[in-house]
Order: structure tokens, then sequence, then C-alpha cells
């Protein structure tokens, strides 16, 4: 009992794992032609021909090596040239970056193919055990394209979910960036603003002296968010652009609840801001109008 496989990828990985797993009870034949590597591993024995026992146990543990090569050590370069192929003009570091989101995203799955490398791994070895019961020879590539279709399907969606995150990411910090180029272009118009975040999701801006600033500069800005579909954050960040304060002190009553909030903030208005440990702004409810 023997089975051939054949691959243009280095074989440094599949004999390691051979001649663990089998140490001198599985015999060996390597060999090469046009670039193309020739893996032949074969039952070591007398003359006995082996059982469909052993032959069952050995085709299983070829399927697992293999989908073991495949998985471990060939994923991340077919997700790679699945970017390549797809999106012209990227810079290494966002090939990399994108295809390691990809990874995350596979690793994190719901699906036969997606919950965790190693359920990757399983689906693939029980797809090439069913195939080893009619083929003693392998192209693995070959293989990969054609049988493994839907395991291909799995990468690709994973790597479109993986490249809108990171379009969005670049958009975000696109739009970070102009928005800190006109806190640091303006000149400071107030010494300090007070923000006064509320549980229901709104705010409330107050100066130095305590006086409510929605009136006096920014007449409806106080946001009631069941009233509105504008995304709270965007209307306090406009807010703050415009009275362009030398000082954002954050207050609000559960500050684990807007750790978004204020990360988002931190990365507009960097040193000006600085978040309260408590005081009675803190503790203040928000007052409708």
């Amino acid at each position: 009992m023997n089975i051939t496989l054949i691959t243009n990828r280095p074989i440094d990985f599949l004999q390691a794992e051979f001649t663990h797993r089998f140490g001198y009870s599985v015999g060996l034949h390597l060999w090469q032609a046009g670039g193309i590597n020739f893996f032949r591993c074969f039952i070591e024995g007398g003359r006995e021909k082996p059982s469909p026992k052993e032959i069952a146990r050995f085709q299983k543990e070829v399927a697992e090596i293999v989908a073991a090569f495949i998985v471990q050590r060939w994923e991340a370069s077919i997700l790679e040239a699945l970017v390549l192929s797809e999106y012209e003009g990227l810079e290494e570091e966002e090939v990399a970056d994108i295809c390691q989101r990809a990874q995350a995203i596979l690793d994190q799955g719901e699906n036969s193919f997606s919950v965790a490398p190693q359920r990757r791994q399983e689906a693939v070895c029980a797809r090439l055990e069913e195939y080893f019961q009619d083929n003693n020879s392998l192209n693995i590539e070959g293989f990969v394209r054609f049988r493994l279709q839907d395991y291909l399907l799995e990468l690709e969606q994973a790597l479109e979910e993986a490249i809108d995150e990171y379009l969005m990411e670049k958009e975000y910090d696109e739009f970070v960036r102009l928005l800190r180029y006109f806190v640091e272009a303006q000149e400071a118009r107030l010494e300090k603003v007070h923000v006064i975040l509320s549980p229901g999701g709104g705010f409330q801006l107050y100066d130095s002296d305590n006086h409510n600033l929605s009136g006096e500069y920014l007449d409806g800005f106080t946001v009631d968010m069941a009233e509105t579909e504008l995304n709270y954050e965007d209307l306090l960040i406009s807010a703050l652009i415009t009275l362009s304060p030398r000082q954002v002190i954050m207050h609000a009553a559960d500050k684990g609840r807007y750790n978004n909030t204020v990360s988002i903030l931190k990365s507009v208005f960097g040193e000006r801001l600085i978040q309260c440990g408590g005081c009675s702004h803190c503790l203040k409810p928000l007052q409708k109008r």
C-alpha cells in the first residue's frame, strides 16, 4: 500500500510529520521533477499484504498529515494569494494586516470550516480520507482547488469581512485625522467645557462658570436620542469643535459605559481631554428642556 503526494510547495513539514508519526514503520521516497515535489509513502513490512484495518489507519494518518499541511502551513499563503488577486495596489503591510484580520475571523467563526483551526483541519481531513478510499495519488494544489471549494469560499468570505473592516477603520482614521486638524488649527474660544453624559445617551455642555452652553452657543445640541437618528457621539464632536475649548472635561456617573465615547474624543482632542474622577457634575442628571 502506498500513497504519492504531489506539490509545488516545500515538503519539509510533510517529511518531518511522517517521520514523527510513523518512525521506520513507513517508507518514504522523495524526488523532484520539473520543479514539482513528489513524496511517496508506503507501509513497510514483509510479504504479507496489509489488512483492510491497517490500510484504513494508514490512509487516516496520511490524511491528517496533509490536512495539517494545508491548514497550518499553506492557509496563510492562500489568503495572501486571494488578496493579491482581488485587490491591486496594496502595500505589503496592508496585505499582512488584512490577512491577519481574516485569520482571526476564521478562528472565531461558527460554521464547519470556521470554528477554529482544529475544526477546519478535521473537516479537510475527512474529505481527504474519503478521497484516499479510491485514489493513491494526490496533487495537493489540485485537491484544494477542485475538492475543497467550500473551504476556499470560507477563506474568501473571511477576507471580504476583513477588507470591509480594514477599509472602515482606515476611513475612520482619516476622518479622525481631519477632525484633529480642525481642532489644532482653531484658536481656543473657551478655557474649559464640561461634558455631562446621560445614561439615556445624550449630553449637556457647561463652561467653567457652570453656564449651560446649549442655549448660548449651540441651540438644539442638547440631544434626546429617542428623538433623533443621529449618533450622539458625532453631535458631541461637532459641538466641541464649534466651541473650540482649550480643555474638555468628561463627566459621567457610569464611566465604564462610555469607554467608546471617551476613546473617540481622546483620538480627536488628545491631551485636551480629561476624564473626571467624580464630582457633582458626574452625578447631575440630564434635564430635558
